[in-house]
């Protein structure tokens, strides 16, 4: 968790100090120019957006270790499967 949290601050400290050049190069990429401006914002919901998605997921596995636990703990049979993060 502490993973994802950090490359998600990390692409919003670029997208902060370093979007003015970011934009420049996008622009001249995709083309565009200021009628197009306001999709990059979008570009810091996705980031925002995808974190979200995997904080979610970390959640959700870690909540399925602790349940696995519990059932073994209880001497219940369960199924062997690896739940490990990266």
């Amino acid at each position: 968790m502490k993973k994802v949290l950090g490359v998600m601050a990390f692409s919003i400290i670029v997208m902060i100090f370093f979007g003015g050049a970011i934009s420049i190069v996008i622009t001249k990429m995709m083309g565009g120019g200021v009628d197009e401006s306001y999709i990059y914002p979008i570009y810091g919901g996705i980031i925002l957006l995808s974190g979200l998605i995997v904080g979610c997921t970390v959640i959700i596995i870690n909540e399925f270790k602790e349940v696995k636990d519990m059932l073994l703990e209880k001497g219940e049979k369960v199924d062997d499967v690896d739940y490990t993060i990266g």
